[in-house]
């Protein structure tokens, strides 16, 4: 499985080339299953790859049975069992897309995150997908629950009998070598072939999964019980009394008397405050305040053994527990080492950052005690219990931070499990979480633990730790107070965890190529077997203290003892995190996110001013491994190595300060056609032609961020749609026009120029393409800035306003008045409008442009039928008279609706480029109603703005009518941006205000399917 960014790139060679259909669909055949979606009738994008064939269609793979395990027969079809259904994204590509430009500095949408609660609207399956799932489940006999928040999972509550019949598999038990128990599907699910493309993978059918906890064996203080009364009493000045390089909470005068028998601070355990020097990182009794940190656990905690070490430390923590899936039914046990892991968590995090908050999401019992009260693997966890727990610590969207210390050998995980934890941590990238992982504590064996394997001894990595979204954290020993030896952790059988996914690889060259130029000694490019242009992810990423012979101080069973492994190392870095998040610099534009590209962009720039190199040690626990000490800077045993936690903070949040924002400034020209295929060749169904834009018809040759082209379809043999994008950029999967055999029609579009200053049309149906450019933005002051205004009629030839007639216009010139018209001053250098072409009398077009001016060759509003009503904006300078032309070829009443005008007035707004992405999706909106549109919070749209660009579309109206587009809360004007006469689809770009809160409201005068993409907004 890879990442894929660049589905399908432009061949456009000089000024416009084609790509026939069949090489478009020989690309589109090297996309994943997910990314193979299409957009069809008004651009519903990404609804999935599923065939219209119901023939039935394997998902997945059969469960993988233990090496050693012996079958003991099948189990109860009585058995009562959870199944999750994962559901594809609507569109993969894009969903990466705006991951990687969240995450990229530079980006205009840097940090620019989902809103709480916007990822379903967003990048989730469509309804239709999750109805059509919903119904073929239920066709199946099963009954399946709501749908999850963010749309990715369907659950379903069932028996092993019903799955087995609706999924065509089988059931056995199973013995494991350790004597546990479980069972397994003898089959991949099988669904029908026209839903098989939606889904994901379906977990829950087996309970041989083997997830454990990445920490060492906890050793007891020797002096701890005599230490237990005086640890929960002492507060006060010997709890917060602060050493050398750290003002924050110290480790209780009690508690080092207890841990006396294992060593001192720095020989023999680390104490918070001494790691915190040991880091550099800010320590005091509110670092990290106002951040939240979610911890992953599946099993509970002892409430009373953290109180007792706040207590010690004098902090106070606010720690809460969401429990998933009723959470644990087994109660802390230390002897059994039941809560450990947890309480490492916890303590980590609340004794280096006390500021913070931490939700410990507490799943279902990955141990629990057998009938002779020995601890063993829960014969009953499946892998759908492990996802929901991350499922819901990333749409719960609580906390900026969540750290999991828990994971299984990567290659023997499940497919089901795999695929889902990644769209879960791309959705927390995109909502701006931080999701930190421990790496393993198995060397460069990931399956080391697990004696039933017939990988075992495999080269092999952890997951979620391989997973590209999340920053694995590794190993390391430390020794001294504060730290003056740094080491690889290799001790007690145990060693940091690393190596090259057999899973995973990365984009080369993309944003999302956060590697490249770290290659660690020993790398495998094939492990993963990576397609052309892809790199296998190596893990980890950074390291920290996990050596449980100097390891962390940990309260636990009532007592002081210390504990060891990447369980202890991904929390600290959980804890540094949520103290960047807190800073002034990085609070104030939002936390650090998805933070890979970030590290390692800083590792380019400062590497020795922001991280310790290891130099020192391996991982090899006895069947091979990888060196720290071959060469400076990233190995697969430390990744990027530790932090020096000030400067790296320094560097991270400085990314934040003064990100590039594409915001930008409009420059008007005299409209001129750039690109015409009827001189050519007809552009094929799912065919590519383009256009250079930079250099061409007066444009700069560098500097545009965007261009305004009036796009014409026109010759259509049946019906389609066209999207634009900027060339070399991923082809968004939204519409700009849609069509239906034989129409010719025209829209505005806003497209986002790309580094090679082209722009790239993708159109499913065959078509000739015109495109006229109107103006372009440049990312600096030299050009206009737009003030919107509430949409106002300033032009009605039926009823003489703007003009001294009643009569149609035919094979004429209107000449309007737009100085001073609805307020716009006489300094205005171009005007938006509205125009609508209505009662036409045959084929024609409208072409507006600045009065006294040069008549233009292009149109603005085409029609090809008598009788029809369509409209179109313009964005029309205005000749020095005050007034603008248009010019109309062929009979029709015109219309026009001012919605702003541009000045030189440096106090107007200035554009910036958001998407394109769908904010609504085929919509049924009534007859005289209304859809509240919330644009702010999504795609990256910050809060604030003044106006939004949105191409929207009506489609399947049964009569005509018209749409308007206002800012919500304000009075609906007497104004309207699209007009239909039939049920013909029919766009419109339109520049509409925004309301303050966010939203903008689009009304129908009859019933119709609204459709709306965003293109960009005005601050």
């Amino acid at each position: 499985m890879t990442i894929r960014v660049n589905a399908v790139r432009s061949g456009r060679i000089g000024k416009v080339a084609l790509i026939a259909a069949t090489t478009a669909a020989a690309l589109l055949a090297t996309t994943t299953a997910a990314t193979a979606a299409s957009a069809g009738a008004g651009g519903t994008a990404g609804t999935g790859a599923a065939s219209a064939s119901t023939t039935p269609k394997r998902v997945g793979t059969a469960a993988r049975i233990p090496d050693g395990a012996v079958r003991t027969g099948a189990p109860a079809g009585s058995t009562a069992v959870t199944l999750s259904v994962g559901l594809e994204p609507r569109d993969p590509a894009a969903l990466k897309s705006f991951v990687a430009a969240v995450s990229t500095k530079g980006n205009a949408q840097y940090h620019h995150y989902l809103a709480k609660g916007q990822f379903a609207d967003t990048f989730g399956p469509t309804a239709d997908t999750v109805a059509k799932v919903t119904a073929a489940l239920k066709a199946e006999g099963l009954n399946p629950g709501r749908v999850s928040a963010d749309g990715l999972s369907i659950p379903v509550s069932t028996t092993l009998s019903a799955a087995g019949k609706a999924f065509g598999t089988g059931f056995a038990s199973y013995r494991l070598k350790d004597g546990s128990t479980g069972y397994a599907n003898s089959a991949a699910p099988e669904l029908a072939g026209n839903i098989a493309g939606y889904v994901s993978g379906i977990a829950g059918m087996d309970t041989l999964i083997r997830i454990n906890a990445r920490h060492s064996t906890p050793r007891t203080a020797a002096s701890a019980a005599s230490a237990t009364s005086a640890a929960r009493a002492s507060t006060g000045s010997s709890a917060v009394r602060a050493q050398a390089g750290t003002t924050g909470p110290q480790l209780c005068t009690s508690a080092k008397s207890a841990l006396s028998s294992i060593g001192s601070d720095g020989g023999g355990y680390y104490s918070a405050g001494n790691l915190a020097t040991s880091y550099g990182m800010e320590h005091t009794s509110t670092s990290g305040s106002g951040i939240t940190v979610g911890v992953m656990e599946l099993e509970a905690f002892s409430s009373s053994d953290v109180a007792a070490y706040q207590s010690c430390y004098g902090t106070g923590a606010a720690v809460s527990t969401v429990k998933v899936d009723g959470g644990s039914k087994v109660a802390p046990d230390p002897d059994q080492n039941i809560g450990t892991e947890s309480l490492l968590d916890i303590e980590d995090i609340v004794g280096l950052a006390p500021g913070a908050s931490v939700i410990d999401y507490e799943g279902v019992d990955a141990t629990v005690l057998n009938a002779k009260g020995v601890a063993v693997s829960n014969p009953n966890l499946s892998d759908a219990d492990v996802e929901h727990v991350y499922r819901t610590m990333v749409t719960d969207d609580r906390a900026q931070v969540l750290s999991s210390s828990w994971g299984s050998c990567e290659l023997d995980t499940s497919g089901a499990l795999i695929s889902a934890e990644n769209y879960y941590f791309e959705e927390a990238a995109a909502q701006g979480q931080t999701v930190l992982v421990a790496s393993g504590d198995d060397g460069a064996s990931g399956c080391a633990q697990d004696t039933d394997s017939t990988n075992q001894y495999t080269a092999s990595t952890d997951d979620p730790a391989s997973q590209p979204f999340v920053t694995a954290v590794g190993g390391t020993d430390l020794i001294g107070n504060p730290a003056s030896t740094r080491s690889t952790w290799n001790s007690e059988g145990g060693a940091s965890g690393g190596g090259t996914s057999a899973v995973w690889s990365l984009p080369n060259g993309t944003a999302l190529d956060y590697q490249s130029g770290f290659t660690g000694s020993g790398f495998s490019s094939t492990a993963c077997k990576p397609h052309t242009g892809y790199t296998c992810r190596q893990v980890p990423d950074v390291s920290a203290l996990a050596d449980p012979d100097n390891g962390y101080a940990l309260y636990f069973g009532g007592g002081w003892g210390t504990i060891g492994g990447t369980s202890g190392a991904a929390p600290t870095w959980a804890a540094l995190t949520a103290i960047a998040d807190a800073q002034t610099t990085c609070k104030a534009n939002g936390p650090l996110g998805f933070v890979n590209p970030a590290l390692y962009s800083a590792a380019r720039t400062a590497y020795a001013a922001d991280f310790s190199d290891i130099t020192l040690g391996n991982n090899n626990i006895g069947h091979g491994g990888y060196s720290a000490a071959t060469a400076a800077g990233y190995d697969l045993a430390t990744g990027l190595g530790e932090p020096k936690a000030g400067a790296l903070t320094t560097s991270l949040c400085a990314a934040l300060a003064a990100p590039a924002t594409g915001a930008g400034t409009y420059h008007a020209v005299t409209p001129t056609r750039l690109l015409d295929t009827r001189k050519s060749a007809i552009v094929p169904a799912y065919g590519m032609t383009g256009v250079q834009i930079e250099g061409n018809a007066g444009i700069p040759a560098s500097g545009v961020t965007s261009v305004v082209l009036n796009v014409t379809v026109t010759g259509t043999t049946s019906s389609g749609y066209l999207t634009a994008w900027g060339d070399g950029t991923t082809r968004p999967k939204t519409s700009n026009l849609n069509w239906v055999k034989g129409q010719t029609i025209a829209n505005l579009v806003t497209v986002p120029v790309s580094g090679d200053g082209g722009v790239d049309f993708y159109t499913t149906g065959p078509t000739q393409v015109i495109a006229d450019v109107q103006g372009y933005y440049t990312d600096d002051t030299s050009g206009l800035t737009l003030t919107t205004e509430s949409p106002t009629r300033i032009l009605d030839t039926r009823s003489a306003k703007g003009v001294s007639t009643r009569t149609a216009i035919t094979n004429s010139t209107v000449s309007l008045a737009v100085d001073g018209a609805n307020g716009i001053p006489s300094d205005a250098k171009a005007v938006v409008l509205n125009l609508t072409a209505v009662g036409t009398g045959g084929s024609g077009y409208l072409a507006a442009y600045a009065e006294g001016g040069s008549v233009p060759t292009v149109s603005n509003v085409d029609w090809s039928a008598a009788g029809t009503v369509i409209a179109g904006l313009a964005v029309v300078p205005v000749g020095a008279d005050g007034r603008v032309s248009i010019k109309v070829v062929g009979s029709s009443h015109v219309l026009a609706d001012v919605f702003g005008y541009y000045t030189a007035d440096a106090g107007g707004s200035s554009f910036t480029v958001a998407g394109p992405s769908r904010l609504l999706a085929s919509t049924a909106v009534a007859a005289g109603q209304h859809v509240a549109l919330q644009v702010t919070g999504r795609v990256g749209i910050p809060s604030g703005i003044k106006a939004v660009v949105l191409n929207v579309t009506v489609l399947g109206s049964t009569a005509g009518g018209y749409l308007t587009a206002w800012a919500d809360g304000a009075t609906r004007p007497l104004a309207s941006n699209l007009n239909w006469s039939n049920a013909n689809p029919i766009p419109n770009q339109v520049i509409v205000p925004v309301g303050s809160d966010g939203k903008v409201d689009l009304y129908v005068s009859s019933k119709a399917n609204v459709i709306a993409d965003v293109f960009g907004y005005y601050m």
